[in-house]
């Protein structure tokens, strides 16, 4: 989750034919892009705050993002023979500096809300374009009532559960940061095994659930578990936005 200001991301110098930010003025063309997401994500445990984005397309060679007012953030392009095949999704993640040096207060300055356009160059030459709309409210932290846990994996012996008694459960969101009155359209929770090592791989056992906003409990299976292993829980309360909070804990399993 990386960030500047001024800049979400530029991974290779301009190497395309065309420059994809010139698509920015294609009306109201939309060929080649199905989602296109910006959002807010801000972990309460640890006090930092992000912006992530989404794009899913057909085959592009090059993007670009520019805010409301224009300002052009970012640029992406391919070459050789990813450039060729061509990038069908892209996910990104912003530096989240710590609350001292960057924060919600911040990220509101220099983030305006709106529409956000993006521009892509596909691979047999067409401009597709797209909007991604962008907001700052963003939920208060979901409060975790159970399982009980600590703040820190090394403390983790001291919030024991038996495999068969894990049941995560938290008080609904209600508010934004703001004060604004988020419409929550979910929850996630997350567990996942520590310690676990696969550094080429991703057989990190992980158990992830969306589940719909009335629901404030969710048993988790026995059989997910291995005594004696220390495991992260995350509770997100997901915005209509797409903005999501996290709460962050962590347990041992007996």
């Amino acid at each position: 989750m990386r960030l500047a200001a001024t800049a979400i991301l530029v991974l290779c110098p301009a190497m395309a034919a065309a420059d994809p930010c010139d698509g920015l003025s294609a009306s109201g063309a939309t060929q080649g892009v199905e989602e296109a997401r910006l959002i807010i994500e801000y972990n309460a445990t640890d006090d930092d705050i992000g912006v992530h984005g989404y794009v899913s397309t057909g085959a592009w060679a090059a993007m670009c993002l520019a805010a409301p007012d224009g300002t052009i953030l970012g640029r992406l392009e391919t070459a050789g023979p990813l450039g060729d095949l061509g990038l069908d999704t892209m996910f990104f993640e912003s530096r989240e500096p710590p609350a001292a040096e960057w924060d919600y207060d911040d990220l509101r300055a220099a983030f305006a809300e709106g529409s956000y356009r993006i521009a892509v160059q596909n691979v047999d030459g067409s401009v597709g374009t797209a909007t991604a709309r962008f907001t700052t409210l963003v939920p208060t932290p979901p409060e975790i009532l159970g399982p009980p846990i600590v703040d820190d994996e090394e403390e983790a012996e001291a919030a024991t559960v038996p495999a068969d008694a894990v049941a995560v459960s938290w008080a609904p969101v209600t508010t934004s940061l703001d004060g604004r009155a988020p419409r929550i359209t979910g929850y996630q929770v997350i567990v996942t095994k520590e310690g676990h090592a696969d550094p080429d791989g991703f057989s990190k056992p992980i158990f992830d659930v969306r589940v719909g906003p009335e629901v404030t409990r969710l048993p988790v299976p026995a059989a997910f578990f291995d005594a004696g292993e220390i495991y992260e829980l995350e509770v997100l309360a997901l915005e209509a936005s797409g903005n999501q909070t996290i709460s962050v804990g962590f347990f041992m399993v007996e």
